[in-house]
């Protein structure tokens, strides 16, 4: 081949090749071709995620304020902000242009008072800063404040969107793993509620000495931005939970699911069977019943009290429907504290392990309890199932731990208990289940059992002996919906009013939020909260014993392969030209 025809073949293979790359970058423009392969396939997004996308039907805005200069040693923000952006994009691949975003640094303006106001505003919106220490150019330790925060906007309306995950103190690496295998939740959830039309209604029912509102105000205010939420009494009406269609004599549900939490006293046969009924025509039930009454009061002022008994009338029905809620009380080594008196000394207090505050960290399987962080109760009682005649299917949803006990009433309880060291061998009745899922068509409490005809035969009650298909959750304690208050505010359902200091906050707000998605069917939440995002952690013990090792090896072996490649192609061309 002539000189010529090289240099021209070698053009025409220039050419090609550039065409070819220019051919590629406009096709990728606007063929989306993503591979996963992670083997967890965390970059890959649940089928509701998906579908959710695709029914877009306008610009969804997201604004992150996780960005900027980070913390020396924070790489976990930075990998934080780098997953966000990578879950991000991959709404983007499915949505298009309906989903866009921006990452803003809180401190991008130079001048220190502008700062500082913007990051007011962003707090009064109610994004909460993490503060970390920061060493700055002449090696001072200041404080910084950031917001692993996003805000997401449709249509004028701001829903703020959780980068960090809380939960109880953990090492950060921990925390963080957590944060990102929440983040497909997060952002989709934020993405649910701005596009809520009709939400389904759910009853908390009062009358029966429940949680006042205070109490349950943390609880409530979550409920509020899936459902429409409600306080409901009985009223003595046989139909106070259900309504008739205008159009027919048809009964129906007036919500979709009752909370019962914590009643004190004992319901009548009439508010029984309107319970009953309701659940017999579909509705859905979480109950959170206290079957031991404890006296608090005493128990402040003399240091001693006595569980007894607490009979409501509720136990009667969950045990026919399959799950036996026991008079007794669990002692767990794995507990919240509890203040006691310091003895001489005025208005001090000491905190103490209190065995009957368990705090119980899920180990079951099931979408409700999935990665959930441990999970304050209060006096919590054992929960069992029993044989039904109907086919319920019963699952135990919580266990107190391996290391664990109960006491059957009536119980001495004494403040003396948190101050003696306890033997761990003396836990000796483990896992014992406090929470259990019945699902199925269940027959009702009243079947075969008397009832006038004025209610067996009345259409405008509609009596049913088995139910429909629904759905029931039963707990051993009314107190894990109970919001702690202080100075007259309620705090985060959750809220580790004790350590405080150490910003521990228990899980309580998203198991009853999981439990009340799975009673009103909204799995999609549940199943990408549940997510499981593999932590592939550095053994720092290793790195330290080894550091320089591998710091000679990547600054080294970089070089001598350069030039072992140097002296190779010497050779070789020096071999050719010779010949």
């Amino acid at each position: 081949m002539s000189t010529i025809n090289k240099k021209r073949s070698d053009l025409i293979n220039l050419a090609l090749g550039l065409l070819i790359i220019v051919i590629v970058n406009v096709l990728s423009q606007y063929v989306n071709a993503r591979i996963d392969l992670t083997s967890e396939k965390r970059y890959t997004l649940s089928e509701s995620t998906a579908e959710m996308l695709t029914k877009l039907n306008d610009l969804v805005y997201f604004k992150v304020y996780l960005d900027g200069e980070f913390p020396q040693g924070s790489g976990d923000y930075k990998r934080l902000r780098d997953e966000t952006k990578i879950m991000l994009d991959e709404f983007r691949a499915v949505a298009g242009d309906k989903v866009q975003y921006e990452f803003i640094d809180p401190y991008s303006n130079p001048d220190v008072k502008e700062q500082t106001k913007f990051q007011k505003q962003l707090f009064a919106k109610g994004l909460i800063p993490q503060m970390e220490n920061f060493t700055d150019d002449n090696g001072s330790q200041v404080m910084k404040r950031l917001f692993p925060w996003a805000i997401a906007s449709y249509h004028g309306v701001e829903v703020l969107v959780p980068l960090m995950g809380s939960s109880t103190v953990k090492p950060n690496e921990v925390q963080l793993n957590h944060s990102v295998e929440g983040l497909e939740y997060e952002i989709s959830n934020a993405m649910r509620k701005l596009q809520m039309h009709i939400k389904p209604k759910i009853g908390i029912t009062i009358g029966h000495g429940e949680p006042d509102t205070l109490e349950l105000a943390d609880l409530v205010k979550s409920l509020r931005e899936y459902y429409t939420v409600e306080y409901v009494s009985f009223n003595g009406n046989l139909n106070a939970f259900r309504d008739t269609m205008q159009k027919s004599d048809q009964l129906y549900n007036k919500y979709t699911a009752i909370i019962i939490d914590g009643p004190d006293s004992t319901f009548t046969p009439q508010e029984l069977f309107i319970l009953d009924q309701f659940i017999m025509y579909g509705g859905k039930a979480l109950f959170l019943i206290d079957p031991v009454s404890i006296n608090m009061d005493s128990l402040t002022l003399r240091g001693i009290t006595y569980g007894l008994p607490r009979p409501t009338g509720i136990e009667e029905l969950t045990f026919r429907y399959g799950a036996r809620i026991n008079t007794t009380l669990v002692e767990d080594i794995y507990c919240a504290d509890l203040a006691i008196p310091i003895e001489g000394a005025t208005a001090q207090f000491m905190p103490m392990h209190w065995y009957y505050s368990p705090t119980l960290l899920p180990t079951e399987n099931h979408p409700i309890v999935k990665n959930l962080d441990r999970i304050k109760f209060d006096f919590i009682s054992t929960v069992d199932t029993v044989e039904t005649t109907a086919a319920i299917q019963k699952t135990i949803l919580l266990k107190a731990s391996d290391k664990s006990r109960f006491q059957r009433t009536p119980v001495r309880i004494s403040l003396q208990i948190a101050q003696m060291e306890r033997d761990q061998r003396s836990f000796n009745k483990p896992n014992q289940s406090v929470a259990i899922l019945l699902e199925g068509q269940f027959e009702s409490y009243y079947k075969n059992k008397f009832l006038p005809d004025t209610i067996k035969n009345s259409k405008l009650i509609g009596f049913k002996d088995k139910g429909r298909q629904t759905k029931i959750i039963v707990v051993g304690d009314g107190d894990v919906a109970r919001n702690p208050i202080y100075q007259g505010n309620p705090l985060p359902l959750g809220y580790d009013l004790m350590n405080r200091m150490n910003r521990n906050q228990y899980a309580n707000k998203n198991f009853l939020l999981n439990c009340m998605n799975y009673l009103c069917d909204d799995n999609g939440l549940l199943n990408v909260r549940s997510r499981v995002v593999t932590l592939r952690l550095l053994d720092r013990g290793k790195i330290k014993d080894h550091r320089l090792k591998w710091q000679i090896i990547n600054t080294l072996l970089p070089i001598l392969v350069i030039i072992g490649f140097g002296f190779l192609s010497f050779y070789l061309r020096k071999r050719k030209y010779s010949a």
